[in-house]
């Protein structure tokens, strides 16, 4: 609405007249912003739902932290022989994140792509120098 109407409408209508006009504005820009936003979540900013699988082969106990760009989990205590499974919700494109941290040990830390939905990882290396290798 262009600022000469809107003094108009406030000279012969006094502030609740402009107020009110503004309120209609308002109200119609918002009523069709959602309709603008459901057009574009099948496009590439949708989000996917991606199962995050790590296998422990290394001969250390480790921490696992998988996440997406809005957050992560972690989980401790994971030995030899055992798995842990994450559910992500990257946007498409964006990375899911994985860090390994051996405990009194080094870490590593990784930032995958992912096309599809699921992602299957080894935790390897030794104690020191700790690896994730996608299968």
């Amino acid at each position: 609405m262009s600022t000469s109407k809107l003094a108009t409408v406030t000279r012969r209508r006094g502030i609740a007249g402009a107020a009110a006009v503004l309120g209609i504005t308002g109200a119609i820009a918002f009523g069709l912003a959602p309709a603008a936003s459901a057009a574009t979540s099948d496009g590439p900013s949708a989000k996917q739902a991606v199962t995050v699988t790590v296998t422990q082969k290394g001969n250390y106990v480790a921490t696992y932290c998988v996440g997406d760009n809005l957050e992560a989990r972690c989980l401790d205590n994971v030995r030899k022989g055992q798995s842990r499974t994450f559910t992500v919700n990257p946007k498409a494109g964006e990375p899911v994140t994985v860090s390994l941290l051996a405990q009194g040990g080094g870490s590593d830390f990784k930032q995958i792509v992912v096309k599809g939905g699921t992602l299957k990882l080894d935790a390897a290396g030794s104690k020191a120098k700790p690896t994730i290798v996608r299968k």
